[in-house]
């Protein structure tokens, strides 16, 4: 093919601002309804979370937010219940959120590509009295 039959796609990194993290969704694990992010683990740490700690996970299409809760940052699956979402790293050492025995994308109607933006933030302490 000549050089200027060559389409270039559009890519968005990932930005890390004070206490969040941004990137898109660009993978869906078809096989488990996975969604992988652009977000590698190396920036997702400046974020000084840990295993088992939570973090607050928003998905928004354009202009529209289509998924905001907080979940745990889970080693395996194994660390929630099942029907339960976590965020983990995956085989490409990048971010990614999942339901254990269940289908996140399926769940929230979430896809993929650039106009998926996901907001990965450590979420607030909340004490009761």
């Amino acid at each position: 093919m000549p050089p200027e039959g060559i389409v270039e796609l559009p890519t968005v990194p990932p930005v890390l601002e004070h206490d969040k993290v941004s990137g898109i969704i660009d993978v869906l694990d078809v096989r488990f309804g996975s969604l992988w992010t652009n977000i590698p683990r190396e920036i997702f740490l400046h974020l000084d979370v840990k295993h088992g700690d939570r973090v607050e996970i928003a998905i928004s299409n354009q202009t529209r937010t289509v998924y905001k809760y907080i979940m745990t940052y889970a080693r395996s699956f194994a660390d929630v219940c099942i029907g339960e979402p976590l965020l983990y790293v995956n085989s490409l050492d990048c971010m990614a959120v999942a339901i254990n025995q269940g289908s996140f994308s399926r769940a929230y109607n979430v896809g993929t590509g650039t106009n998926w933006k996901i907001v990965i933030r450590k979420a607030p302490k909340i004490i009761y009295e």
